[in-house]
């Protein structure tokens, strides 16, 4: 399921479910199709601002896990960290 209210083809997304989400409810997160976690939705504009506006700089982590095997020196870099910079809110 996509954390979206956005319907699109052939996809399960939030506005699938039969619930009746207050009018207002954002994803503060992304869950893609194969993904598994906990996604925070909410109704409270200052924390959405807060958490999705790219003007508001945070660090995140996020904790992932690989199939199949991983090189040393691969698992070096990912271990110190990798910086994702965005411009004008895309990757």
């Amino acid at each position: 399921m996509l954390s979206q209210f956005v319907r699109m083809p052939k996809k399960k997304v939030l506005a699938d479910l039969v619930y009746d989400f207050p009018t207002g409810t954002n994803a503060l997160g992304r869950l893609d199709e194969n993904s598994e976690g906990l996604l925070i939705l909410s109704t409270d504009k200052q924390l959405t601002n807060l958490l999705l506006q790219p003007q508001n700089l945070h660090q995140r982590v996020y904790w992932v896990q690989v199939h199949g095997k991983v090189s040393a020196e691969t698992l070096q870099i990912l271990e110190a960290g990798i910086s994702i910079r965005m411009h004008k809110g895309r990757l």
